[in-house]
Parts: C-alpha cells; sequence; structure tokens
C-alpha cells in the first residue's frame, strides 16, 4: 500500500530557506543539521529551488511556525521572533496576550451595563419611584413654605 500525500500548493522553497537559515555562507551546514542531510544535498535543494516533497514539506512546517496549512491558519505564520504574520499584519504575542485582557474587559462591561439597565428599570417601575417622587413632592411644598413665610 503506497501512501499519497495530499496535494497542497506550497510556498516556495528558496525563499523559505533563505528566511530560515539567513543569507550568510553557513546557511547550507544549517539546513544540513535541519533536514539531516549533506551540506552538499541542501545546497543542491537551494540552488535547484527542487527539494524533494518530504523535505519541502518539513520546511514549510518549519517557517509557518509549525501551524496547519488549511483552513483559518492558510496564510499566517509564525516567525523565528514569535510574531504571528496574517494577510491582515502582524500580531506580537503580547497582542494576544492582551486579548484576553479585552475579552476580559468587555465582559465586566457587559455585566455592569445590565446591572445598571436593570437598577433603572426598578427605579422607573417600582415602588422606589413612587418614594421617590413622594420625597420630591414633599420638599417642594416645603421649600414652597418656606420661601412664603
Amino acid at each position: 500500500m503506497k501512501l499519497q500525500l495530499k496535494k497542497q500548493v506550497l510556498p516556495e522553497f528558496a525563499e523559505m530557506y533563505v528566511a530560515c537559515f539567513g543569507v550568510w555562507p553557513k546557511k547550507h551546514k544549517l539546513a544540513a543539521e535541519f533536514f539531516g542531510v549533506s551540506e552538499q544535498t541542501a545546497k543542491r535543494w537551494y540552488e535547484t529551488n527542487n527539494p524533494s516533497l518530504v523535505a519541502h514539506r518539513y520546511l514549510t512546517v518549519h517557517y509557518r511556525g509549525y501551524l496547519p496549512l488549511t483552513g483559518a491558519w492558510q496564510f499566517c505564520r509564525i516567525d523565528k521572533d514569535g510574531i504571528l504574520h496574517t494577510p491582515h499584519g502582524v500580531c506580537s504575542p503580547g497582542d494576544i496576550t492582551m486579548l484576553w485582557r479585552y475579552k476580559w474587559s468587555a465582559e465586566q462591561n457587559a455585566r455592569q451595563y445590565q446591572k445598571a439597565k436593570q437598577k433603572l428599570k426598578d427605579l422607573q417601575s417600582g415602588t422606589q419611584l413612587k418614594m421617590l417622587r413622594h420625597t420630591a413632592d414633599y420638599l417642594n411644598r416645603l421649600v414652597l413654605e418656606l420661601t412664603q413665610e
């Protein structure tokens, strides 16, 4: 039984190679250690831009920061500094951490809004409103009496 690999459009090998291993002379040595092949093989793959499919997929996985190649992550990658690159911009680990804080803050604000809304409803329809109106009416009459004397 032969294993069939799912066909996918893979990013440009040479571009990923340079992004992962740099442009300096020892890039082929680093790549050879990464792939587990000879330095000559890594150099040939880079120069011909034609590596084995497994090596191409392996580098793609590494280049993308171990994100899946499908779904919402298809056009995203995480670089060596931990920055998430998306089609809409970049996102640092600190930004992702703050997302939780923003979500928590929004939930707290929504909870406070609902409480205030309920208090207002209670004030407008309950006995507290009647008592408040009665007190205001009493104070108005008291002020009138004091100013007329």
